[in-house]
């Protein structure tokens, strides 16, 4: 059995949203600020406390409850209707037990089935915070926010106060057994029903590493600890035998050193009492003295790397923070894996994980996520699932698509986009975004907006073109430009862009798209635009096929391409750009479009021609490099300033 689905209803900016959920291993990714954190918060929080606080409280929602207690104080809503119309705060996890054999014992997830019907093979948990006081409790409790001497003045700072005081006061989780085929049908669960069915181990980002006297290794000393506690036959055999020799060593050596203590220090309490006490017939003073070789071992114990070559020790502060990061992580693991096993089998165990690549170089972060489940199935009886969140490109290109949830932040709150969807709304394409982005990088996950180009000239002229159109002004209608928003550059050419750009939609990021026109006749793959009839580019011909609803065979005419409007170039949140006329002529390519607009630095004299715009050095990104270092007035041909124009404008929350 596995938890499959998680929805949250009023949790910070989880309005109403909703996440699939792995058998194993699920990896959310996402810009900042799109509750990638707070999605592990509320689940860990929800079900592990009782309380939540009034941060949790989502900020869209704050008017309409402080409106609605306005209302019940003023009396002009009863409060049978208060508690019903206030946003609850609520999380309802849906677990399969599909894969269950009907006659095993399902243990810990048993009080949450409440339908007999042998056909149902899910469970659902419904956790909320409903309103506590009776209605004379709520009145006492806002009194003070709403009435001033016997009369209604509402004070709602002082009633917003009130919510941050009290909150835990007023508002009590409630967790129900839910009917899945009748959801009104309900049964009160307690606290320890639950939490003995999600037993909870979270490694925050925030992970001290031990860089000093005062930050020991946490994980190891409770790793050794659990040494002492677990019984030998909950170890895996070949560690078993040796944690038994331990624990006999510790314990011979306890009696003995405990003996030897007792003695001593009674002899030495007898001789320093005075003033009458003891006498004969009173109990003679002794010490009996607790000494732990246990508790010595557990607390003084600490990592250290060893050389292999002499055998001298030195200490963990010695060692990079990567390595320690990673060791740390894999001493948490195994430390939850031990204390999990004497749960038993019949629960549902989760690992959260935020940010593992802290202080990781990226090849050692795409070890650490390749590892990972090998890493978790090594503990036998452990049906582990992990949620993991991200930041990092290269964890990202590591794990597979089904796994992968994309967290985007709309006005209304929000919501997780489950990659595996696309990958059956889009089965044509998969095979090419899954190899791309497995030898590239997963830039687009974590971006504002996103910036598709043709090749190595584009990708190093871009940022710098795009300072040049913020320094003219061209950004200026935005509060935010473009210079300040983390855009993604990314290099695909236009026989491939096309791929993308579902993709791109599917996660509803603004794109621009980059393209060369590639003019060209029937008979000829290159020739000039004033010349050519058709275009070689897959994109742009794609594009127009799709806007057009042609089918896929149809030729595309130069003149269509031309004659595409604004408009006609957006296809959902793509826009698409190519070179267009200036001075009277149009290049083919971005280095054309570059000479055409800067005659003067190529030394092309007047009239000048198509002919004379022909760029046939293969070394672009010499010509690239050069413009850039040796020519730093160049101007930026006109279809790149419409293309970064178009998505400088476009707001990144819907």
């Amino acid at each position: 059995m596995y938890l499959s689905k998680v929805k949250i209803e009023n949790y910070r900016l989880l309005s109403d949203s909703q996440i699939d959920i792995d058998k194993k291993t699920t990896l959310i990714v996402g810009r900042n600020n799109t509750a990638k954190t707070s999605f592990i918060n509320c689940l860990e929080k929800i079900i592990k406390e009782n309380s939540i606080s009034y941060n949790d409280f989502p900020l869209s929602k704050r008017e309409k409850l402080l409106d609605l207690t306005s209302r019940f104080m003023e009396k002009t809503i009863t409060y049978e209707q208060f508690i019903k119309d206030v946003p609850k705060t609520a999380i309802e996890l849906t677990i399969d037990y599909s894969s269950e054999d009907p006659e095993d014992n399902l243990g810990a997830l048993s009080p949450f089935i409440i339908d007999v019907d042998e056909d149902t093979t899910i469970a659902i948990i419904r956790i909320e915070y409903i309103v506590k006081p009776d209605e004379q409790a709520l009145i006492t409790i806002f009194n003070d926010s709403f009435y001033k001497d016997g009369t209604f003045n509402p004070d709602l700072k002082e009633a917003k106060t009130t919510y941050q005081k009290h909150f835990s006061k007023i508002f009590g989780r409630v967790i129900l057994a839910v009917n899945p085929k009748e959801t009104a049908n309900t049964q009160i669960k307690d606290s320890k029903e639950l939490e003995e069915l999600f037993p909870i181990y979270s490694i925050p980002a925030e992970r001290v590493l031990g860089e000093d006297d005062t930050h020991r290794n946490n994980s190891l000393t409770q790793l050794i600890a659990s040494f002492f506690k677990i019984n030998d036959e909950d170890f895996e055999p070949e560690v078993a035998e040796q944690v038994k020799e331990l624990i006999k060593s510790v314990e011979k050596a306890n009696r003995k050193v405990q003996e030897n203590s007792d003695e001593l220090l009674s002899s030495i309490v007898d001789k320093s009492i005075g003033f009458g006490y003891p006498n004969a017939e009173e109990l003679q003073l002794a010490v009996s003295t607790r000494l732990a070789i246990d508790e010595q071992i557990i607390n003084n114990t600490e990592l250290a790397y060893k050389s292999t070559k002499d055998g001298e020790t030195l200490p963990s502060n010695h060692n990079g923070l990567g390595y320690k990061n990673l060791i740390k992580i894999e001493f948490q693991l195994a430390a939850f894996a031990q204390e999990i096993k004497t749960k038993g089998v019949a629960c549902i165990p989760m690992l959260f994980l935020e940010e593992p690549e802290s202080h990781m170089h990226p090849q050692m972060q795409q070890t650490f996520a390749r590892y990972l489940e090998t890493f978790i199935e090594k503990f036998e009886s452990v049906s582990l699932q992990t949620i993991l969140t991200t930041h990092s490109s290269h964890i990202a290109n590591t794990m597979e698509f089904s796994k992968i949830r994309y967290a985007q932040r709309t006005s209304q709150g929000v919501i997780y986009k489950n990659l595996d969807e696309f990958a059956k709304q889009q089965s044509d394409n998969l095979d090419f975004i899954r190899k791309y982005l497995t030898i590239s990088r997963c830039d687009m996950f974590f971006a504002d907006k996103l910036i598709f180009v043709e090749g190595a000239s584009e990708r190093l002229l871009l940022p710098d073109m795009i300072e040049k159109c913020n320094n003219e002004g061209l950004f200026d209608s935005q509060k935010f430009k473009l210079t300040e928003q983390y855009y993604a550059l990314i290099e695909i050419g236009g026989a491939y862009a096309h791929l993308f750009i579902p993709f791109a939609n599917f996660l509803d990021i603004p794109c621009l798209v980059l393209t060369d026109i590639d003019s060209a006749t029937h008979t000829r793959k290159f020739e000039f635009v004033s010349k050519g009839v058709i275009s070689t580019n897959s994109t742009i011909n794609w594009w127009v096929r799709n806007l057009k609803k042609y089918p896929k065979a149809k030729k595309v005419s130069l003149s269509e391409i031309i004659e595409l409007s604004p408009e006609e170039k957006n296809l959902g949140k793509c826009h698409l750009e190519f070179q267009v006329e200036e001075n009277g002529l149009c290049g083919r390519s971005l280095e054309e479009a570059i000479r055409n607009v800067n005659r003067s630095i190529y030394n092309l004299k007047e009239p000048v021609s198509e002919d004379d715009l022909k760029f046939s050095d293969s070394k672009k990104t010499d010509f690239a490099l050069k413009l850039i270092f040796e020519h730093q007035e160049y101007i930026v041909p006109q279809y790149i300033k419409d293309g970064l124009v178009w998505l400088n404008d476009q707001t990144v929350i819907n």
